[in-house]
């Protein structure tokens, strides 16, 4: 969004987003949320389905945030480019939302052509789900949620192509977070998917 740009998606004269609970603090809203689609995303890591379409990851999205936002599942609107600002001052921007939708046409249809990265060797696989990851996080299709979406997404994806895919064997500290924030944002910003392959390697093993 331009500087000074009126959110759509937050409570008037607020940087909180809307939610069904009118809740209007920020860190309450950010701690209810961070539970709430935890507990909601446990059950879509059994048996994801064989079609990893835009229709799945919607219906991700709608799972984790539908008892939070009135927006769950939707793809973002009227916001321009979104940009993220990291805790080392680096800035991070998101494509613009007007092409949100053909780009996740586009993108899909591409796995789907590669037939959902199946058959591929582990080194293979991480090659590829690395520049897809890259590619749908630089398209950022939501408002909200866009990492914990891609997890769960990128988890049905490994599943269905023989691999576990382990996201909790990331240490839970900041130097972790910011290394991966470092591998996605490279991606996002210069389209060099390597840290993130090498990321999904050492994360991945036959199932």
């Amino acid at each position: 969004m331009k500087s000074g740009a009126v959110d759509p998606y937050c409570f008037p004269g607020t940087n909180v987003l809307r939610n069904l609970r009118g809740i209007l603090d920020r860190s309450e809203l950010e701690r209810f949320e961070s539970l709430a689609a935890s507990l909601a995303g446990q059950a879509l890591y059994r048996n994801p389905p064989p079609i990893m379409d835009l229709n799945y990851l919607k219906s991700i999205h709608r799972t984790l945030f539908g008892q939070i936002y009135p927006w769950a599942g939707e793809t973002r609107r009227n916001l321009g480019r979104m940009t993220k600002t990291r805790t080392n001052g680096s800035v991070v921007r998101y494509g613009d939302s007007a092409f949100v939708d053909a780009e996740l046409d586009r993108m899909l249809n591409l796995l789907a052509t590669e037939k959902y990265l199946q058959g591929l060797s582990l080194d293979q696989f991480s090659v590829r789900a690395g520049f897809f990851y890259g590619e749908l996080d630089a398209i950022h299709p939501f408002r909200e949620g866009n990492s914990r979406t891609l997890r769960l997404f990128f988890h049905g994806l490994a599943h269905n192509a023989g691999f576990r895919l382990a996201w909790n064997a990331l240490p839970a500290t900041e130097n972790a977070r910011n290394t991966l924030y470092a591998a996605r944002d490279r991606a996002v910003m210069h389209g060099d998917s390597s840290h993130l392959a090498a990321l999904f390697h050492s994360l991945l093993s036959p199932r």
